[in-house]
C-alpha cells in the first residue's frame, strides 16, 4: 500500500470510533434502572426522617417524565390533620435530568406535627405531665390515644428498648430535639442491607450512602447533610411516637422516670369490632 490508506479502512475506523463514542454518551438499561431505585429510595428515607408525623407507602411508583422522574407514594397523617378529615396524600417528588429535585409536594399540618414542634424548647413539660396524667386517668377504655414521649436524656437505643426499660415498642423514634420544628424521625423502614429491627441502624445506613452531592437534594426536604451525620454519629434517640394506644398503657409510660414529658396529639374512638357498618365504642 506503500503508506496510502484505503478508503474502506478509513471508513471502518471511522464506524467504530463512531460507535464507541455513541456507546459511551447513551447509559444502559441498568444504569438508568440503578439511577431511579437511587432516586426513589432517596425519597422515601427523605420524607420518612422529615416527616415523623406521616408514614409512607413503602412501594412508590416511579413516571418517567420529558424533563426527567417523578416519585410517586402515599402519604398517611398518623392521627389527623390540624383541619379536615383523617385521609391519605399524594405525594409527588419531581427529579430533573441531573437528579436535582424540581419540586416536592406539600404536606398538610398535622395534629403530631403540632406536639412535636414542641420537643426540645422544654417549656411547660412538668404542667404538661401532670395535665397529661390527669387526661389519660380519665378518659376510658373507648379510645385510642397518638402520643409522643420525650426522653429526659436522650439514650442509646438499647436503653430505651430493653425488656426492663418500661416503654412499650414506637412505631418511630426521635433522633434530634424539635427545638420549635419537626425532629428528625426514623421508624423501621431501612435500605438493602440493614438490621429491620434496628431504628438507629437503619437510619445510620441511610446516611452512610449520602455524599456531598446530595445536599442540594436533601435541603428540598428541608434536611442538611451536616445534620445528618451529627445525629447518625450521635445515635442516640430523643423520644418515641406511639400511635394509637390505649390509655392505661400510656399513663403507666408518662410515669416512667426515663419520660420528661408525655404529650398527648390526638384521641380518637376505640370500635369494639372493625367489622361493624357503624363504629360501636368498647364498653367497660
Amino acid at each position: 500500500m506503500n503508506g496510502v490508506q484505503s478508503p474502506y479502512r478509513t471508513v471502518l475506523v471511522a464506524a467504530a470510533v463512531l460507535i464507541l463514542l455513541l456507546a459511551g454518551c447513551t447509559p444502559s438499561k441498568a444504569n438508568v434502572h440503578k439511577d431511579e431505585r437511587t432516586l426513589t429510595e432517596l425519597t422515601l428515607s427523605a420524607l420518612s426522617v422529615a416527616h415523623p408525623d406521616y408514614g409512607f407507602s413503602p412501594a412508590p411508583a416511579q413516571e418517567k417524565t420529558a424533563d426527567g422522574l417523578s416519585v410517586i407514594l402515599t402519604a398517611y397523617p398518623i392521627g389527623a390533620f390540624m383541619t379536615g378529615d383523617v385521609g391519605t396524600v399524594p405525594v409527588s417528588v419531581t427529579f430533573d435530568q441531573d437528579s436535582r429535585v424540581k419540586r416536592v409536594s406539600p404536606l398538610p399540618e398535622t395534629r403530631l406535627g403540632r406536639v412535636l414542634e414542641v420537643l426540645g424548647t422544654s417549656k411547660g413539660s412538668v404542667e404538661v405531665a401532670q395535665d397529661t396524667r390527669e387526661l389519660l386517668s380519665n378518659i376510658g377504655r373507648s379510645v385510642e390515644v397518638v402520643a409522643v414521649a420525650e426522653f429526659a436524656e436522650p439514650m442509646t437505643e438499647a436503653a430505651v428498648l430493653r425488656a426492663n426499660s418500661g416503654l412499650a415498642q414506637p412505631q418511630r423514634v426521635l433522633l434530634a430535639p424539635g427545638g420549635g420544628q419537626l425532629p428528625l424521625g426514623n421508624g423501621l423502614y431501612c435500605g438493602r442491607t440493614c438490621d429491620k429491627q434496628s431504628y438507629v441502624a437503619s437510619f445510620q445506613e441511610w446516611v452512610s450512602t449520602l455524599r456531598p452531592q446530595d445536599q442540594s437534594a436533601l435541603k428540598a426536604f428541608g434536611l442538611d447533610l451536616e445534620n445528618l451525620k451529627a445525629a447518625s454519629q450521635q445515635g442516640k434517640i430523643y423520644g418515641f411516637v406511639y400511635e394509637n394506644y390505649d390509655a392505661e398503657t400510656l399513663l403507666e409510660i408518662s410515669k416512667n422516670p426515663k419520660v420528661r414529658a408525655l404529650y398527648v396529639a390526638d384521641v380518637t374512638l376505640k370500635c369494639a369490632s372493625d367489622s361493624a357498618a357503624l363504629c360501636e365504642p368498647v364498653r367497660d
